[in-house]
């Protein structure tokens, strides 16, 4: 296991757990019905949504204390004691101010009257649900299953929006399919060059990376393209370290220079692809001297890169949130399949195409239909003929559900949106989405708000009703991993206080508004998608013991499928298709009022928006304060030395945040970690979209920074010179003590 799963499983047994049901104050219920009636008092000091809280934008000013050691340059640690993680993240007893306990009764009532009320007044697009990737296959079914059967709207998404939506554009675009290819244990057994983009798998995807080691252990040749050296990227035998959002025009130089070679393979093109003549065509003008200008990475080194992956012979290609969170992510997507297509890198053992996923299930929420567009298995819910399919297993007339695809998650938060309640199962969509302080402002105007979590956060202290869940350990279920296998996990321990499990939450809700929800467990749940589900038309409980399966499992006796494509694309025609693309420059750039590039991501010991991970005490110990990277020659110019706070200021906000001084990042380029409320990195992030996934550009923008105290001056200290190494700095850092 990786080192949250090794020594982060306590948030689990965390005295913050929720464990029983909240209604806001101000909910009565009289002569049957709900209805919202607060006091004078409570209207004056809180208003409909406020608490005793500050907003993250407020938050985000606030002092932040310096890191206690840096686990980058292997600092000793200082002689404070950390003190306990619970105290530092734990709810204030000051947020569950606005709410009063309630029965399940009472609160599940409360939900389905409001949601049968919404649809009824204002229309079934009036509600949207915001499902989760780290809920279980089987509640995530029945999630989308309540909201299209018994309300009537599409409007259902979760994380996959936020990370690899643009994938999934780019290849349903290109080869008609949203998933892997192959496997994880041919990239570290049988692949000869290993292409790593946007991924850094070592920290976000501990395992997989541990396997990618020992694939260059035993001879494979690793290619990274990341702006950041990671710890791959040291490792790799070619590092392509080009300017953030310069994707495109680096992919367009490698396919040019093997068209140049001759290197592509002609008869998988001929044989499997349509548009080739386009893509030569659009490649034509980006030769590697012209990418030097404008990713920084020099031709030569993009020719070798090219070379070695063109010649493979079995080249697996694998990228992540690097690629994809950007204004033009399905653009720079789909480049990277264009040459993994030229290349004939795909459909044979060993040359795999993986988007690598993170969350435990967020490939397997999107293939059950926890997406706006499509039902399970990616079936599109314009079709009526599959429209019929879902209306039988549900029994629900046809009419009842809806034939527009609904609004995905950045389209629901817009100015303009017709969405007035909303659903949010195991999401803190107020610290994960772009412009933070226009989500959150944003949620004061909704009619009605339910969430469904393990602990008050960010976003469930703006519900009317707050429904305790069940963590992993609690629960027994299905989740899909990044090589597309099912796996069954069984229930370990009871859930605290009258918390219930989301399944048994979700199938009651069901009930109450009208959809018959007859199943007992989660094993009959199953059995329903399987119906509904052709690739996963064998899949049972019952067949999932041990590694599980991989789909598609075509039916009960089916072992599953190792790798895809060998043959054809699940096209009309059995062929992909290639799209030349032109580089489009990020939304912003820096200038000389930003002029830093500011990139976001995940620490190892933290995950999202910290909601678990900051509760487990190993892991918030280890990363236990905000920090960003920034590179050594730049804080020596600025006079920041490790641990100082600054103030990173963007096009939209400011916030507070102690640096980490690391040579990790280039120049004038600084790393934001996603995960702290006190120091959101999305209050700074561009909201643009990509017009095709809708996915917002959180990898590039441009960012001022601002030192609120010169420490190294107080201790005489010349850090304008550039002599001040990142050691030195870092070192004299500690003599100055903490503030």
């Amino acid at each position: 296991t990786c080192v949250k799963g090794r020594f982060g499983f306590d948030f689990a047994m965390h005295r913050d757990r929720l464990t029983t049901p909240m209604i806001r104050i101000g909910w009565v219920k009289r002569d049957g019905k709900w209805s919202w009636e607060p006091s004078a008092e409570q209207t004056a000091k809180w208003g409909r949504r406020n608490g005793p809280w500050m907003i993250v934008a407020e938050e985000g000013q606030t002092h932040k204390r310096r890191p206690k050691f840096n686990p980058l340059q292997k600092l000793p640690l200082l002689d404070q004691p950390l003190g306990d993680a619970r105290d530092r993240v734990a709810t204030p007893a000051s947020w569950y101010e606005p709410f009063r306990e309630a029965t399940w009764d009472e609160a599940l009532d409360l939900a389905a009257s409001q949601m049968l009320r919404l649809r009824d007044t204002n229309g079934p697009d009036s509600l949207a649900v915001f499902s989760s990737a780290k809920c279980t296959n089987e509640e995530n079914y029945l999630l989308q299953r309540l909201l299209r059967a018994a309300i009537g709207t599409n409007n259902i998404d979760h994380c996959t929006r936020l990370c690899h939506s643009s994938s999934v554009s780019a290849m349903q675009r290109a080869m008609s399919t949203s998933a892997a290819s192959g496997s994880m244990r041919e990239i570290e057994t049988e692949s000869d060059v290993i292409f790593i983009l946007g991924a850094n798998t070592t920290e976000s995807h501990p395992v997989f990376g541990a396997a990618i080691k020992r694939a260059q252990k035993r001879g494979a040749k690793l290619i990274v393209a990341d702006p950041r050296r990671i710890e791959l990227a040291q490792r790799a035998d070619i590092h392509l370290q080009m300017l953030p959002g310069t994707d495109v025009v680096l992919l367009n130089a490698m396919a040019h220079h093997i068209f140049a070679k001759g290197l592509e393979d002609v008869k998988f093109i001929e044989s499997r692809t349509h548009g080739i003549d386009a893509l030569r065509e659009a490649v034509a003008p980006y030769r590697p001297e012209m990418a030097d200008t404008i990713t920084g990475v020099p031709a030569a080194t993009i020719r070798e890169a090219a070379e070695l992956y063109a010649r493979g012979p079995r080249s697996a290609t694998l990228w992540a949130m690097g690629l994809t969170q950007h204004h033009t992510g399905t653009d720079i997507v789909t480049t990277l399949l264009n040459l993994l297509l030229i290349t004939g890198m795909i459909g044979r053992w060993g040359a795999a195409m993986m988007p690598i996923r993170g969350q435990n299930n967020v490939q397997g929420a999107s293939d059950v239909g926890a997406i706006p567009m499509s039902y399970p298995d990616y079936l599109p819910v314009q079709d009526p003929k599959v429209r019929k399919v879902f209306a039988d297993e549900w029994h629900v007339p046809e009419e009842r559900l809806s034939l527009v695809p609904g609004l995905r998650v950045t389209e629901i938060v817009k100015e303009g949106s017709p969405v007035r309640g909303l659903y949010v199962m195991g999401e803190n969509p107020i610290i994960s989405d772009p412009d933070i302080a226009h989500a959150e402002e944003w949620f004061h105007g909704l009619d009605f708000v339910a969430v469904q979590d393990l602990f008050l956060t960010e976003t469930a202290r703006y519900a009317d009703v707050v429904l305790p869940g069940a963590s992993f350990a609690e629960k027994t279920g299905t989740v899909v991993n990044t090589e597309r296998r099912i796996q069954l996990m069984h229930k370990a321990i009871d859930s605290p206080g009258d918390a219930r499990g989301d399944l048994e939450i979700l199938i009651e809700l069901s009930n109450r508004v009208g959809l018959p929800t007859p199943f007992r467990d989660s094993a009959e749940v199953m059995d329903e998608i399987a119906r509904v589900t052709p690739s996963w038309r064998g899949v049972s409980h019952a067949r999932l013991g041990g590694g599980g399966l991989q789909y598609p499992v075509e039916d009960a006796h089916h072992p599953g499928t190792d790798y895809l494509f060998a043959n054809d694309f699940p096209t009309a025609d059995g062929k992909a298709t290639l799209v030349g693309v032109e580089f489009l420059a990020p939304a912003e750039l820096p200038d000389a009022e930003y002029p830093y590039f500011m990139n976001t991501g995940r620490q190892m010991y933290h995950w999202h928006t910290g909601t678990m991970t900051r509760r487990a005490t190993g892991l918030d110990s280890r990363e236990p304060t905000p920090t960003f990277e920034l590179n050594p020659i730049d804080a020596a110019e600025m006079g920041i030395l490790d641990g100082d706070p600054v103030r990173i200021t963007s096009r939209r906000n400011s916030m507070e945040i102690a640096v980490r001084i690391s040579n990790r990042v280039a120049r004038k380029q600084i790393f934001v970690p996603m995960h702290y409320r006190e120091a959101a990195a999305n209050l700074l992030t561009n909201p643009a979209l990509d017009p095709y996934a809708k996915i917002p550009e959180f990898k590039v923008c441009a960012v001022h920074l601002e030192p609120v105290t010169r420490r190294g001056e107080r201790i005489g200290i010349d850090t304008r010179s550039e002599r001040a190494t990142e050691s030195d700095i870092s070192e004299r850092a500690l003599v100055a003590g903490d503030d």
